[in-house]
């Protein structure tokens, strides 16, 4: 499936390492893009690429995990106030459904 696709895969594989790079650096979605990060570096290893891809699995794994804490340094600080956290819905989804009347009340 990939080899007769290495064109689109290689697309992917390009767009996922800026955006995951991009998220971490700018502390956006910090646990999320460290998951991802970690399931290509995963994908890396199983393809039989040698490197420093098991060390970078190992420290997006350490990332996920602490992801609380990794947003008081980058923009989740904000962002996820706002967005939520599982186990807590953030402002914007607070403020749409006392607006629209939908949903069960918060207050």
């Amino acid at each position: 499936m990939v080899v007769p696709n290495a064109a689109v895969f290689s697309y992917m594989v390009t767009s996922g390492e800026i955006l995951v790079g991009l998220a971490l650096i700018l502390g956006v979605f910090t646990g999320v893009a460290a998951f991802f990060g970690g399931f290509m570096n995963a994908s890396f290893i199983f393809a039989g690429v040698a490197g420093a891809n098991p060390l970078m699995f190992i420290l997006a794994t350490w990332i996920v995990f602490a992801w609380r804490v990794a947003g008081h340094w980058g923009l989740d600080h904000w962002v996820l106030p706002m967005v939520g956290v599982p186990g807590a819905a953030g402002t914007l989804l607070r403020r749409r459904r006392s607006a629209g009347g939908v949903g069960p009340s918060t207050a």
